[in-house]
């Protein structure tokens, strides 16, 4: 399920897949003309929110490079998984 907030996209997958989680990510990147993107990734546990997080960053640099993802996710310690690999882009909250 995909939502739309104004000045961001915004995606709140209720899906725990993280094949189609990230899909859903990667073309909403891929549409997107707005460099800053939030989405929500609390639904997935650490390890596949650290897979998403990792590669839809990488993509999402790839097209802009001056822009950031806002990563909504349930735990602190994704933040700290993700620190060593310097992604430049990403910048998470927890709910």
């Amino acid at each position: 399920m995909l939502q739309l907030k104004v000045q961001t996209n915004y995606d709140t997958s209720v899906n725990k897949n993280t094949k189609d989680t990230l899909k859903n990510i990667k073309h909403s990147i891929k549409k997107s003309k707005v460099s800053n993107m939030e989405f929500d990734i609390s639904n997935l546990n650490i390890i596949d929110a650290t897979k998403v997080a990792t590669l839809a960053s990488t993509y999402h640099y790839l097209k802009f490079n001056d822009g950031y993802i806002n990563w909504i996710v349930n735990s602190r310690e994704v933040e700290n998984m993700l620190r060593p690999l310097n992604l430049g882009n990403s910048k998470f909250c927890c709910c």
